[in-house]
């Protein structure tokens, strides 16, 4: 059996090797959400990672939103949108909010560790 870590590990892995090798700006952007979260709040950022129009920059939302139903299957059970994702996720009760911002800011460590190691070189 898999700890939560490697868990995490192996799904942003997954991640990183569908979406292919990650551009500069790209890797910059995934870089900058954790602080995004921690001075905005989740819900602002996955607001703003919804507006993004790149594929690869919206591709941070999508995988927040797979771990998010994943892990916190009871929650948000399998949504049929983004939109009623965001509903679900914003009628989360105080202690799942902190849950799913914890969870999210656990799974973009791995995240940013495989953006830089699958970085396209310059």
């Amino acid at each position: 059996m898999q700890t939560k870590q490697q868990q995490r590990a192996q799904f942003a892995l997954e991640k990183i090797d569908r979406s292919g090798p990650v551009d500069e700006k790209t890797a910059n952007f995934i870089i900058g959400t954790p602080t995004m979260i921690l001075t905005n709040g989740i819900g602002q950022t996955l607001a703003f990672l919804l507006s993004k129009k790149s594929e690869k920059e919206k591709m941070v939302f999508t995988v927040i939103k797979e771990w998010l139903c994943k892990t916190m299957h009871t929650e948000f059970g399998n949504p049929s949108s983004d939109i009623d994702f965001i509903r679900k996720f914003n009628g989360l009760s105080q202690q799942k909010y902190l849950e799913a911002q914890h969870e999210t800011l656990k799974l973009l460590e791995w995240l940013k560790r495989y953006t830089r190691a699958f970085q396209e070189e310059k």
